[in-house]
C-alpha cells in the first residue's frame, strides 16, 4: 500500500488515517512522508519509508519491494497489524484515555 504526503511541517506532526488503515489491514506500507508518519512505519517494521516529494527514492523502494519474497512481505504486514493492535486499536485507545482522565482527576484532589 502506498501513502504519500506533501512536504509540509504540519504533515510531519500527524499520522494520516491511511497509515493506520493499512496497518490494520495487514498490508506492507510504502510511505513517502516525513516525521511521525515515517517513524510509525519504521518502528512497526511494516514497510519502507522515504522523504516526501522524493520520487526517485520512492521508485527504488517500489522496485525493492517487488523483488521481496511473498513471505517477507507477509512478515512486514503481520508486524504492521501487531503494531496497530498495540498502539491504535480503538478499545485500547479508549482505555488509555480513560486511565489518563482518572489520573488527572486524582491529581486535582
Amino acid at each position: 500500500m502506498l501513502v504519500t504526503l506533501k512536504r509540509d511541517p504540519i504533515f510531519a506532526l500527524t499520522i494520516p488515517g491511511k497509515v493506520q488503515s493499512y496497518l490494520a489491514c495487514s498490508r506492507p506500507v510504502i510511505a513517502a512522508l516525513d516525521g511521525e508518519d515515517s517513524r510509525v512505519v519504521e518502528e512497526a517494521g511494516a514497510g519502507f519509508t522515504c522523504p516526501a516529494e522524493y520520487p526517485k527514492s520512492r521508485a527504488k523502494i517500489v522496485l525493492a519491494v517487488s523483488k521481496m519474497t511473498v513471505d517477507d512481505r507477509k512478515k512486514m504486514a503481520l508486524q504492521g497489524r501487531a503494531f496497530f493492535e498495540k498502539n491504535f486499536e480503538s478499545r485500547m485507545l479508549l482505555d488509555r484515555l480513560e486511565r489518563w482522565l482518572f489520573e488527572l482527576c486524582k491529581e486535582d484532589k
